[in-house]
């Protein structure tokens, strides 16, 4: 059954994960912007992945999915009204942030979700 307190347990933690690690990664000189970027993917969707795995056990990949919309969702609604990034206007760049999103977290899910139940199996 889909627990939804874990599920917003899940979207709080990897965006203190990310934060976190943002914060850190502004010490380091990254020469390519792109790069950061990457990394800055990798780590927010996959951490949310990682806790929907993780903390919603009966149902991974539908938190893992949502997670991902909703915070690529906050993510671009925030560009939009803070930071005054016009990005409604390219609905080619939403469609491929949000496709990215969903896919490192589903990605990622399926890794733990699989690494688990191979762990379970050997245990028993």
């Amino acid at each position: 059954m889909f627990n939804a307190i874990k599920f917003f347990q899940a979207i709080g933690a990897s965006f203190l994960v990310t934060v976190i690690v943002s914060f850190l990664l502004g010490f380091f000189q990254i020469g390519h912007f792109g790069f950061f970027l990457f990394l800055q993917t990798i780590i927010t969707y996959g951490s949310m992945g990682f806790f929907a795995s993780k903390w919603n056990s009966e149902t991974p990949y539908t938190a893992a999915y949502l997670g991902a919309v909703i915070m690529s969702f906050i993510s671009i609604l925030l560009s939009h009204f803070v930071f005054h990034i016009y990005i409604f206007t390219d609905p080619n760049g939403i469609a491929r942030s949000m496709s990215i999103a969903v896919l490192v977290s589903l990605l990622v899910a399926y890794i733990c979700t699989l690494i688990r139940t191979k762990r379970e199996e050997v245990l028993q």
